[in-house]
């Protein structure tokens, strides 16, 4: 991976904390009321709609992420935010020795998951909770991920959890689409993520709560981090040896890796 030796912009704790809490007077109600909604209405066809949301990006993108991915046998990983289990089940069939813990509050999205991860003859323990309160004891995971769910999160409130339940020396996976660092990319890119979802929202028959959502999904983005902003937050929050990788047209989606010190006080 390429290693971001300096953020661009460099983001003080004080920083931090005021997008943060912009983004909660945002999208408070959105992520209470309505993402809930959401994803009761996606399971059945979240991978398919993300695919055609993203004219076949989906996969290559998950592909990317999984190959920055180091696992090692009898691992314990946690996959937060694991939705229909995509990255657990794909985390498996690359090393087998490995056991996956998904969580996620989406009663619906795991269920989904679990059939799934039957299907493909693995096994995944669920647990359904608010992944802001992770309910694990220090220093349990020797890796843990969180793919494409970011956006829909307080990362004030997740990231120190995740580090509180990562072993020391332990390494934190995570992608997602993030506001790419190009102001033109960034206008460009919004302006389609608009088209393409209200699109795959009439294409799968969406609920009204998710037709509802198309603009937020935009908005979200467009209030979240650059890939280097997200790296100066990872080191704000207390990771070590933060890494990242940007995709093509100017970092629309990055893949992070950020590690736990072996000396940590958190």
């Amino acid at each position: 991976m390429e290693q971001q030796h300096e953020a661009t912009l460099a983001l003080t704790q004080e920083i931090f904390g005021q997008k943060e809490s912009k983004r909660r007077s945002l999208f408070s109600n959105v992520w209470a009321r309505m993402v809930p909604e959401v994803f009761k209405d996606v399971p059945r066809y979240y991978r398919s709609g993300n695919i055609i949301a993203s004219l076949g990006l989906w996969e290559l993108w998950v592909w990317q992420f999984l190959r920055t991915i180091k696992l090692r046998p009898h691992y314990q990983t946690l996959d937060v935010c694991a939705g229909t289990n995509d990255v657990g089940i794909r985390l498996l069939k690359k090393e087998p020795a490995i056991s996956v813990t998904a969580i996620d509050r989406s009663k619906e999205m795991q269920e989904e998951g679990q059939r799934r991860a039957k299907r493909a003859g693995l096994g995944i323990s669920s647990v359904i909770h608010d992944v802001h309160d992770l309910p694990f004891p220090d220093n349990s995971f020797d890796v843990i991920t969180l793919q494409a769910a970011s956006r829909h999160l307080q990362l004030d409130k997740v990231l120190p959890e995740i580090l509180r339940v990562l072993k020391p020396g332990g390494v934190f996976y995570h992608c997602d689409m993030l506001k790419p660092t190009s102001p033109l990319v960034e206008w460009l890119y919004l302006r389609f993520l608009r088209i393409s979802v209200f699109m795959t929202s009439l294409i799968f028959g969406s609920t009204p709560a998710s037709r509802e959502c198309c603009g937020y999904f935009s908005d979200a983005i467009h209030h979240f981090y650059t890939p280097e902003e997200l790296t100066s937050v990872l080191q704000l929050i207390g990771f070590s040896n933060v890494s990242c990788k940007k995709s093509i047209w100017g970092g629309m989606v990055g893949f992070h890796a950020a590690q736990k010190p072996l000396l940590s006080q958190h």
